[in-house]
């Protein structure tokens, strides 16, 4: 019997700083921003699965970080050109510190194509 592996599960950690420019902004301003800009991005590219966590009360940067997973890099890049084109970019809102892109147990994925095992 021919199995296919499972394709690797990707998960993106997106490091941002919020900009003074959003913090300015009533927070149903902020609202307002993300029902008509990101909204509509994560429902076309529903592929991904974002996340998005608050960090500033603990650390100074990134005060957010976004985590998307997905089985497809192309929705991811998609997606995030998306997010490139959007105020939380262009105005800009946020300033994209680091983008960390990993692949969830990859050691246990190598192990399994290659026959690494113990």
């Amino acid at each position: 019997m021919n199995t296919v592996p499972p394709q690797p599960r990707f998960t993106v950690f997106v490091h941002l700083t919020a900009l003074p420019a959003w913090l300015a902004l009533t927070r149903p301003e902020r609202q307002q921003i993300i029902a008509d800009h990101v909204q509509p991005l994560l429902e076309k590219h529903d592929a991904v699965q974002v996340r998005w966590f608050d960090a500033e009360a603990w650390a100074a940067a990134p005060s957010d970080v976004l985590v998307a997973t997905t089985d497809d890099l192309t929705a991811w890049s998609d997606l995030f050109e998306g997010l490139r084109d959007s105020p939380l970019w262009s105005v800009p809102y946020f300033r994209v510190e680091l983008v960390l892109p990993t692949v969830e147990d990859g050691f246990a994925d190598y192990e399994r194509r290659t026959g690494q095992r113990d």
